[in-house]
C-alpha cells in the first residue's frame, strides 16, 4: 500500500511539473523587442502577404501581457532579396499605446516591389 501512495504521488509530482503555462509564444527571428519591455509585450502572428499592387503587406499582434497601458513605438524595415535594408520613409518609429491585455494588430506595406523580406522592431515608448 506504500509503494502504491508513493507511486501515486510521484506521477502527481511529474505531472504538475510538466504543467507550467507561459503565454509567450516562442521567438520570430524577424521580431526583436527591446529588452526594457520584459515580458510584458510579446508579439504573435506575424505574416507577411503580397497585395494586389505585388508588393508585401506585412501585419503583427503585439500583446500586451500585462494590467497596466503600454506605451510602445514600433517601426518595419523591409529587406531585399540579398537581405539588404531597403532606404524608406516608411521604415519610421510609430508611437502605440496598448491597453492592458490588449492585442492590437500592427500592419505596414513594403514601399518597392523589391522587398521580399522584413524585421520588425518593437521599443517602450521614448
Amino acid at each position: 500500500m506504500r509503494t502504491m501512495s508513493l507511486c501515486c504521488a510521484l506521477v502527481a509530482a511529474l505531472s504538475l511539473a510538466g504543467c507550467k503555462a507561459t503565454n509567450v509564444p516562442p521567438p520570430d527571428r524577424r521580431v526583436t523587442i527591446a529588452p526594457d519591455l520584459g515580458k510584458s509585450i510579446y508579439v504573435t502572428d506575424v505574416r507577411c502577404t503580397k497585395g494586389s499592387s505585388d508588393c508585401y503587406t506585412f501585419q503583427a499582434n503585439v500583446v500586451n501581457n500585462t494590467s497596466s497601458e503600454r506605451p510602445v513605438e514600433w517601426k518595419v524595415v523591409w529587406l531585399d532579396a540579398d537581405g539588404m535594408e531597403i532606404d524608406s520613409t516608411v521604415s519610421t518609429w510609430a508611437a502605440r499605446m496598448i491597453q492592458p491585455y490588449e492585442i492590437c494588430a500592427l500592419k505596414g506595406t513594403a514601399p518597392t516591389k523589391a522587398a521580399v523580406d522584413m524585421m520588425f522592431y518593437v521599443r517602450r515608448a521614448k
